[in-house]
């Protein structure tokens, strides 16, 4: 689990369940160097990790939790442009095979499949990022009216009782 609440998954372990079990929520959204970026998990492990050395000088380790990732491309600088940055439009580089820290995970994102045409032209098979909003999101604007609360019950206003 994510500090946000949010899960997530392997590809592994997603492949393993029948089709209507599946949650997709093996993307996700980490740092690297100080740089967003996007992978696909392909599993999570732990790693013995030397730690210094103990009083006699002999060697100490910890445990470190990692995991193993498939990493994405940057967005199409031109595309996330022109689109004033809504379109995020990514490779995923299968071949390019990290292992991460998992607490520089961030957020668990939906990475769909699309083939764009370019603005250079070029069409391919690309991925867009889809973020869900988190409860930050929730309460930002303007409240609606419609609903007030009363004593812990919701109470719909917009329909009175003459209009019926």
């Amino acid at each position: 689990r994510l500090p946000n609440g949010q899960t997530a998954r392997t590809l592994w372990r997603e492949t393993q369940k029948p089709a209507e079990q599946v949650h997709v929520s093996h993307n996700v959204k980490f740092l690297l160097d100080g740089d967003l970026r996007l992978a696909e998990v392909l599993y999570f492990t732990r790693l013995a990790i030397e730690d210094g050395n103990n009083d006699d000088g002999e060697k100490t380790f910890c445990w470190q939790a990692v995991a193993l990732v498939t990493m994405y491309s940057h967005p199409d600088r031109e595309l996330l442009n022109l689109s004033h940055h809504t379109v995020s439009s990514c490779i995923h580089l299968t071949e390019d095979v990290r292992v991460i820290d998992v607490k520089s995970i961030m957020d668990v994102v939906g990475m769909v499949p699309h083939k764009p045409t370019l603005p250079s032209g070029s069409t391919e098979n690309r991925y867009f990022l889809v973020e869900k909003p988190g409860l930050d999101i929730a309460t930002f604007g303007l409240a609606y009216e419609g609903l007030r609360v009363n004593d812990g019950a919701a109470e719909d206003h917009d329909h009175d009782k003459d209009d019926e």
